[in-house]
């Protein structure tokens, strides 16, 4: 694991000068995919990764201080994107990174599943680098992480205000293995999303209150209740492989094609 590596600084410099969002409208993977590579010790393909992406298009978003920014209010507001950034950029300095999250992962997390999960999933990365490493490119990650979170903010399903009783982080690992086998039995880019942002919370349980990791929990089961609706999950068949999986490409009328999907949706 080399995650503290310098690659993955120089890598988020330069997809800052790229667009969240690019042209087909998904969203930009280079710094998730980029902090991946590093967390996976793949140090000597992450330049190349970040130059592909950089030119991938999609247009920059700079920070802008926010001048009697009212946050409630800005939520939701991808207008508002610029300041955003600026704000958490600044409470980041003042406050630290640590503190930010405690915060603000809780105060966003009933948008979990907004962007198809990519606001917490990039969230997620950058609070597992800046973890490893506090740097100035980390913080500046986790700024425009947070903000683009907070700026797609969208309420998603109704969750109770916390979980029951089970251990937070094996019972989030359980909800992303659940996910997993309704992913195998209907592969499609939105049943793959439910198992990678149940593993964006486990990311960032240990960075915020009990109480807020139960919640987390409970937003993660609701999210998971209306996604799988109706859908069975794979089971293991007697040749090895899952029982019921549909053929590659196959999934519900409307599910993403290769190449296709909602804003927010990864490109296969």
């Amino acid at each position: 694991m080399s995650d503290a590596t310098p690659a993955l600084d120089e890598a988020f410099d330069r997809m800052a000068r790229s667009g969240f969002e690019l042209p087909n409208g998904f969203v930009n993977h280079g710094p998730m995919a980029c902090e991946a590579l590093a967390a996976l010790g793949c140090d000597d393909v992450i330049d190349g990764w970040a130059r592909r992406v950089a030119r991938s298009g999609g247009t920059a978003v700079d920070s802008a201080a926010p001048v009697d920014f009212e946050w409630r209010e800005a939520l939701g507001d991808y207008r508002k994107l610029p300041e955003w950034i600026g704000h958490f950029e600044r409470a980041i300095d003042d406050e630290g990174w640590s503190a930010v999250v405690e915060v603000w992962v809780p105060r966003l997390m009933p948008a979990l599943a907004v962007a198809l999960f990519h606001g917490a999933i990039r969230a997620a990365h950058a609070v597992r680098a800046i973890d490893a490493t506090d740097t100035p490119a980390r913080r500046a990650e986790l700024a425009r992480a947070l903000a683009y979170w907070a700026a797609r903010y969208s309420v998603g399903q109704p969750a109770p205000g916390q979980a029951d009783g089970h251990e937070v982080r094996p019972a989030i690992i359980d909800a992303a293995v659940n996910g997993a086998r309704h992913y195998l039995a209907r592969p499609n880019i939105f049943n793959l999303h439910g198992v990678t942002g149940a593993m964006a919370v486990e990311l960032m349980v240990d960075h915020i209150s009990p109480e807020a990791g139960a919640s987390g929990l409970a937003q993660v089961r609701a999210e998971h209740a209306s996604l799988y609706r109706g859908t069975e999950q794979a089971t293991a068949s007697p040749g090895g492989g899952p029982r019921g999986a549909a053929s590659p490409g196959g999934g519900p009328r409307g599910a993403a094609s290769p190449g296709g999907g909602p804003r927010g949706a990864a490109s296969p």
